[in-house]
């Protein structure tokens, strides 16, 4: 039992100064002590010769954008006739359908003749009657034979000739109803054989070159719309005409508080219907702006929202920013200097006032 425990204590003596050997025999050498003075001047050297981080800019230039406000509206027609007989008759012809396109002068409806023609064949015999006789007393009168009241009464009958002859041709040509102005038909309201009274309509026109886009408008906004400003209309297919705004009321509608304007449009293809719905977009403003992608948008401490350009000197600047439109290329900003490097990737890697290198794209 004691040589056992003997055996015992020896290996666990041995175990140790063994231990003890390998700390001594494998211990590294300690690092130097290093002064304060040259812990700083390390730390400086680091700082100077540490690479900076890398973003990519691309260069821009402010470019003048409209500032607009969007209306919903719709398009209406500004004039309007309805082509009434001029005289007493049966409608024997009717030349013009319901959507034709007429011009003015355009034959719309044919009355029955009857005797107006035979009327202005007797008015010009009449006429040219009456001229003879008159220059037959001019030449007596000259000589002495006849006497001035009788050259003066033959005067009044050719006057009177001259007038009847153009009623007979007046009444003639009202035969035929014609347009009065460039069109499009929007009504008929004869058919052929319906007896037609003075006044009686053939056919309604609409003028649809130009047509107008009316919307409203809030009167926050009143002061800054002025006449002959650009405007947009987009229709319900999809398509956007240009055009101008034309008219802005002087008075508020009484429930909405709100102001009619009106887009004169051309409609030369007739494609434009009146009544259709319309989205107005006029121009209120123009202000400088630059494209970017939606991404380089971010927001500051202050939620305040802003994009990280890079000076001159290579420096990281946060400008505050406005969005003026989006586009699907992006989102259009003011708020930056006319000339800038807009920082597009690693914006977020950067803070303000840190010095960058630049990949420009």
């Amino acid at each position: 039992m004691n040589r056992t425990r003997i055996l015992t204590v020896t290996v666990v003596i041995v175990a140790v100064v063994v231990w003890l050997l390998s700390g001594i025999l494998t211990e590294s050498p300690s690092d130097p002590i290093v002064s304060l003075a040259e812990a700083k001047e390390i730390r400086d050297t680091e700082s100077t010769s540490g690479k900076a981080v890398l973003v990519r800019a691309k260069r821009s230039t402010a470019i003048p954008q409209d500032d607009t406000i969007v209306l919903r509206g719709h398009i209406v027609d500004r004039n309007q006739a309805t082509v009434p007989a001029q005289t007493r008759g049966q409608l024997t012809a009717r030349h013009v359908q319901i959507g034709d396109t007429v011009s003015k002068g355009d034959v719309l409806c044919e009355l029955d003749l009857k005797d107006r023609q035979a009327l202005v064949d007797v008015a010009k015999d009449a006429l040219d009657l009456a001229e003879k006789e008159y220059e037959s007393v001019i030449t007596l009168t000259e000589r002495g034979f006849e006497q001035e009241l009788d050259t003066a009464r033959k005067k009044a009958q050719l006057s009177a000739s001259k007038q009847a002859l153009l009623a007979a041709e007046i009444e003639l040509q009202n035969t035929k109803i014609r347009a009065p102005i460039d069109g499009v038909v929007d009504m008929v309201h004869a058919n052929v054989g319906d007896f037609m009274s003075l006044g009686s309509p053939c056919a309604t026109l609409l003028v649809l070159n130009p047509v107008y886009a009316q919307g409203f408008v809030t009167e926050e906004y009143i002061s800054n719309l002025e006449l002959g400003s650009g405007a947009a209309v987009t229709l319900p297919d999809g398509k956007t005409r240009q055009g101008q705004l034309t008219f802005v009321s002087k008075k508020a509608e009484v429930n909405s508080r709100t102001f009619r304007v009106e887009i004169e449009l051309s409609n030369d293809d007739f494609a434009i219907s009146s009544g259709m719905s319309a989205t107005l977009e006029i121009v209120v403003d123009s202000t400088l702006a630059h494209q970017v992608p939606t991404s380089v948008a971010m927001l500051d401490q202050e939620g305040s929202l802003g994009v990280k350009i890079v000076t001159a000197n290579e420096v990281v600047e946060f400008r505050k920013v406005n969005i003026v439109r989006e586009d699907p290329d992006g989102i259009w900003v003011a708020g930056l200097p006319e000339r800038a490097s807009i920082i597009t990737v690693g914006q977020g890697l950067v803070v303000e006032g840190e010095r960058v290198s630049v990949d420009f794209e």
